[in-house]
């Protein structure tokens, strides 16, 4: 409730809560064994590390090292920000068994957690017949697993955000938006803009409010009888 601070306050029924906190740009916190106490307030602290961008494509840049199998490249017929997007089928209809992907390069997650993979796309797939999937990886594709599948009519532009915390601190973390058709029949297919993936950091130290290493030999920020 207060933008500055984060303060948030809410009334609740007398019980043991675990309080999950989120906010833009941060990675969520958690927090078990919160008690609510009949007429008290509880006051619970959360640390939150801010989200670094480790991957990022609006398409419209040089190729941050995508691996595209033909025919995904990037189009100038749709896009949610001017004047590009990636799509499975530039000249407007997917093909009949096609099996293909847009792959990411391998990302190093050591060290971060709380990775998410955004993005917005709008799709024409053959619902219940063909699908999009996103896919990842954590030793740089020689397995994967599904992350999200879609099909059917997304018209308009839409933002997706998928948790993909199992990546947290893979070394070979890769991703992929793959589509998969059958023999009859072809859409207009998927495509794909603003592509990000974040994740947290450690947070850095704050600087010390009081330090000596006791080499200079003055004493004079001490009280010395």
């Amino acid at each position: 409730t207060d933008p500055v601070t984060g303060e948030y306050e809410m009334l609740t029924f007398v019980g043991t809560y675990t309080v999950l906190v989120s906010a833009d740009g941060y990675s969520p916190a958690e927090a078990p064994g919160v008690q609510a106490i009949s007429g008290a307030t509880t006051v619970q602290d959360f640390l939150m590390s801010p989200f670094l961008t480790v991957f990022s494509d609006d398409a419209e840049g040089p190729d941050p090292g995508w691996t595209a199998d033909p025919p995904w490249q990037r189009t100038s017929s749709a896009s949610v920000s001017p004047s590009h997007s990636w799509t499975d089928s530039p000249t407007g209809v997917y093909g009949n068994g096609v099996d293909v992907s847009l792959t990411s390069p391998v990302l190093d997650l050591t060290g971060l957690s709380g990775t998410v993979l955004e993005f917005w796309h709008t799709y024409a797939i053959d619902a219940g017949w063909d699908v999009g999937r996103v896919e990842i990886s954590s030793n740089g594709g020689t397995s994967w697993t599904v992350a999200a599948s879609y099909d059917g009519d997304q018209v308009a532009w839409d933002r997706v955000t998928i948790d993909l915390s199992q990546l947290d601190g893979a070394a070979q973390a890769r991703f992929r938006f793959r589509l998969i058709s059958n023999e009859i029949g072809g859409r207009d297919g998927w495509y794909l803009d603003d592509i990000a993936v974040r994740a947290a950091g450690p947070l850095a130290p704050g600087p010390a409010i009081f330090a000596d290493g006791f080499e200079s030999g003055d004493t004079t920020r001490w009280t010395v009888p």
